[in-house]
């Protein structure tokens, strides 16, 4: 049943597109003329860069990765422990809604100033400014669900002299783990988000963002943008697609 309805969603946007262009609602490329060029960009080089759409796409996506998975690194940690303990989430609190407010892309300028001086400044900038975006959802959400945890089973691990570090590892952590999963998924659309806007900000010479806005400076090629645009939608779907697997099979208990 779910996948008949994705398959009609699929179908709605397609129709929809075709209504828009031939009721001349908007000047666009049909769907089958962006659908070819779509492919011929997925395994030709592009003239002018050099590259194929696969390649941008997976620069895209190695910053992605390591940026969020530093992110969750130091994320998930730090939001079962603050969350757990209500002194070190009232000191990390202060610091935390000072600089959770800054949207990652209001860091660009400043992230592309900080790196200058690095090897590979405007990646690391890029993978900065995806930690960003990546680390305050998984740290909220995972700090929440730690503080929710079931407090008779917390008043119960105490009666029976649990150590505080059996406590964390067998009931804290356990009940985090839906939040947990929840901020990576959100994280990883976030970062998603801001590494396109990222690369269109700055020469990086890769990256579907950087793809995009060449194909804008040389003429305005449609056809070219929206196929950049499709493969950041199919991208951000699959990993969405890849946690929402992974929470079934981590949270068959639910």
């Amino acid at each position: 049943m779910n996948s008949r309805l994705k398959l009609l969603a699929f179908f709605t946007i397609i129709f929809l597109w075709y209504a828009v262009v031939g009721l001349k609602i908007l000047t666009l490329p049909l769907p089958h003329e962006v659908g070819e060029k779509l492919l011929d960009l997925l395994v030709n080089p592009e003239p002018v860069l050099g590259k194929n759409l696969i390649q941008h796409s997976l620069a895209s996506l190695v910053r992605v990765m390591v940026g969020s998975s530093i992110a969750f690194i130091l994320a998930i940690p730090l939001g079962i422990i603050v969350g757990w303990n209500l002194k070190l989430d009232t000191y990390f609190s202060t610091m935390l809604e000072v600089f959770r407010p800054i949207p990652p892309l209001a860091w660009i300028p400043l992230a592309y100033i900080i790196f200058a001086g690095f090897a590979n400044p405007v990646q690391l900038a890029q993978i900065f400014i995806v930690f960003l975006g990546a680390f305050f959802p998984c740290l909220l959400s995972t700090r929440e669900f730690a503080r929710a945890t079931d407090k008779n089973l917390l008043e119960m691990a105490c009666a029976f002299g649990a150590s505080d570090s059996e406590v964390l590892r067998k009931i804290v952590i356990p009940s985090s783990l839906p939040g947990i999963l929840a901020g990576i998924r959100i994280g990883l659309g976030i970062g998603w988000m801001t590494i396109v806007a990222a690369e269109m900000l700055a020469t990086s010479g890769s990256g579907l963002g950087y793809f995009i806005m060449v194909m804008y400076e040389v003429g305005g090629r449609v056809a070219e943008i929206i196929s950049g645009m499709i493969m950041i939608g199919l991208i951000g779907y699959l990993m969405n697609e890849v946690v929402i697997l992974a929470e079934k099979k981590l949270l068959r208990w639910r």
